[in-house]
């Protein structure tokens, strides 16, 4: 599944975050008031299957409104440029060290911002409950 779908999200709320062998994240979706009564939100689950360079998990409230950086996407984001990507470059050796290029991934949820760095785009599920 592309990013489509959940970039479609009015907003999503994290419901859980797990960092074993991959970075796995749930989220759901967070509606409107005007959304039917009768449907059920959407879940999704979203996985990190490669190495991650770099992660970072913000309370949203805490954060600056201003979006740096060069970005497609709503609810998740794939930056082209970014300021977090740029320290990664050059303040680790993470890029030296890649055959693949870095790519900076941003999920955007009510209460948490979750900044990954990988050379492997995320593989994003819709659960069916």
């Amino acid at each position: 599944m592309d990013d489509q779908q959940i970039n479609e999200a009015d907003n999503l709320v994290l419901i859980r975050m797990e960092v074993t062998d991959t970075l796995q994240i749930w989220v759901e979706e967070s509606r409107a008031g005007d959304a039917p009564k009768n449907s059920a939100p959407r879940l999704f689950h979203i996985a990190f299957p490669g190495e991650i360079m770099a992660m970072s998990n913000l309370n949203a409230s805490y954060t600056r409104s201003d979006c740096s950086g060069t970005y497609t996407g709503k609810c998740l984001r794939t930056y082209d440029a970014s300021p977090f990507l740029d320290y990664i470059r050059t303040e680790t050796y993470a890029a030296s060290t890649m055959t693949s290029p870095l790519h900076h991934f941003s999920i955007i949820t009510e209460e948490n911002i979750i900044d990954v760095i990988t050379i492997t785009p995320p593989q994003i599920e819709k659960i069916s409950l």
